[in-house]
C-alpha cells in the first residue's frame, strides 16, 4: 500500500507520537509511506526524518486567512495527486478539514483521527466539522470519550465510525531498575527522593499551575521530593517564574521538549496529569506501561485508564488541596506505589497495547 499521513504539527504531543509509531510500523511492514506536516517540523517531525521516512513540511505559521487556505489546499491536492496514495490518514483539526476539502477536488480514500477534544473547540469550528465530516470514508475515535461525542453530538455516521484507542508498545516502555538509577543520577536526584513527572505541553489546559501549587505544598513538609516537567509551550515562562518565586529551582526540572521520554519515565516514581481537557493521552499510557502509578484529573478517558485506588488516583483537576493529599500519600508509601504501578502496567497490557496493526487492517479494507 501507499499511505499518506497528513498532520497539522509535529511538535511533541500525543497525536504526533501516535503518527510516528504508526508511520514507522507501516514502513517496517513494507508499505510505502509519506507524511505531510502543515507547520514547520517539530522535534517529532525531525525524528521521523532521521529515521528515514519521507516527510514534507508546508512551513505554515499561525492562523490561515482565506487566501492562504486556498494556496495550502491547492498544494495539498497536488501532493495527493502526485503520490497517488491507497489511503490518506489525517490527524488534528486543520489537517483533517483541509483533507476533507481536498476530497471535493480529487478522489482518494480518507481516514481521520482527531486526537483532540472537539467539545472544547468553538461553536463555528464544531459546525465546520459537522458540515465536512461526510467526506470521511472512515472516522476513527482514539478514545471512548471522543467516540461518544462524535456519535451523539456531531452526528457522525455510525457505519463509518470506529473506535481504536491510543496505545503503547509495552515491550518498549518497560520497567528497568538498573537503568532507572542511572537516569535519576543524571538528573541530579538521589535514590531517596520521590520523583513526580508530568509529560505534557506547557499550555493552560494542561493545568501545570495547579500541579506546581500542590507540589510546593507537599514539598514544604517532605523535602526529599522532586518534579520533572517534560514538554514546552506558551506557559513556560510563567511556570518558571512560579518555581523561582517559591524557591523550587533545585526541586523542579524543566526537561523541555524531548524526542524520547522513556529515560525520564524510568527515573520517576509517580506520574501526574491534572489537565482540564484531554482525550486519551499517550503520555499516560507510556507512564503506566513503565509501572508508574498515576494521579490524573477526571477528564476524557483518563478515569478509564486509571482505576481509582488500584492503579492510581482520579481527582477534580481544579482541586489543588486534594491533589496535594494524593501526592503526599503516594510519596510516603513506597509499597502502595509499587502495587499500583504493577496494576497500572497490567491494565495497559490488557487494554491499551499496540493499535498499529488495527489501522493497517483498516487501510486494507477501504483501499
Amino acid at each position: 500500500m501507499k499511505i499518506l499521513y497528513v498532520i497539522t504539527s509535529t511538535e511533541m504531543g500525543g497525536a504526533e507520537t501516535a503518527l510516528r509509531c504508526l508511520a514507522c510500523y507501516a514502513k517496517e511492514k513494507g508499505h510505502e509511506v509519506k507524511i505531510i506536516c502543515l507547520k514547520e517540523l517539530g522535534s517529532v517531525g525531525k525524528n521521523i526524518r532521521a529515521r528515514g521516512l519521507d516527510i514534507v513540511s508546508f512551513c505554515l505559521k499561525g492562523k490561515l486567512n482565506p487566501y492562504q487556505n486556498m494556496g495550502v489546499l491547492a498544494r495539498l491536492i497536488g501532493e495527493i495527486q502526485n503520490f497517488n496514495p491507497s489511503v490518506v490518514h489525517a490527524m488534528l483539526f486543520r489537517a483533517i478539514e483541509l483533507c476533507r476539502l481536498a476530497k471535493r477536488r480529487t478522489n482518494f480514500k480518507l481516514i481521520t483521527t482527531p486526537h483532540y477534544d472537539l467539545s472544547k473547540k468553538n461553536y463555528f469550528l464544531r459546525i465546520l466539522d459537522r458540515a465536512l465530516k461526510d467526506a470521511d470514508d472512515v472516522s476513527v475515535a482514539e478514545s471512548n470519550y471522543v467516540h461518544l461525542f462524535l456519535k451523539e453530538k456531531q452526528k457522525y455516521n455510525k457505519a463509518k465510525l470506529r473506535y481504536i484507542p491510543n496505545s503503547v508498545n509495552t515491550d518498549v516502555f518497560i520497567p528497568n531498575k538498573d537503568l532507572a538509577r542511572k537516569e535519576r543520577e543524571k538528573l541530579g536526584f538521589s535514590a531517596q527522593d520521590t520523583l513526580f513527572i508530568c509529560v505534557a505541553r506547557l499550555s493552560a489546559e494542561k493545568n501545570h499551575q495547579t500541579l506546581l501549587k500542590s507540589f510546593a505544598a507537599v514539598k514544604a513538609k517532605n523535602p526529599k521530593m522532586g518534579l520533572i516537567l517534560v514538554g514546552d509551550g506558551p506557559e513556560n515562562a510563567k511556570l518558571k517564574e512560579f518555581v523561582y518565586l517559591h524557591h523550587l529551582e533545585k526541586d523542579v526540572c524543566f526537561a523541555g521538549e524531548v524526542s524520547n521520554v522513556y529515560p525520564f519515565l524510568l527515573a520517576s516514581d509517580i506520574f501526574v496529569l491534572p489537565s482540564l481537557e484531554e482525550s486519551l493521552p499517550i503520555s499516560l499510557l507510556e507512564s503506566c506501561s513503565c509501572a508508574l502509578p498515576a494521579i490524573v484529573s477526571k477528564v476524557g478517558d483518563m478515569p478509564q485508564v486509571v482505576e481509582h485506588g488500584k492503579s492510581g488516583f482520579v481527582f477534580n483537576g481544579e482541586d489543588s488541596l486534594l491533589l496535594s493529599v494524593l501526592m503526599a500519600e503516594l510519596s510516603e508509601n513506597k509499597n502502595l506505589r509499587q502495587e499500583m504501578g504493577l496494576s497500572a502496567r497490567n491494565r495497559i497490557k490488557k487494554y491499551y497495547s499496540c493499535s498499529e496493526e488495527k489501522y493497517l487492517e483498516l487501510y486494507q479494507k477501504i483501499q
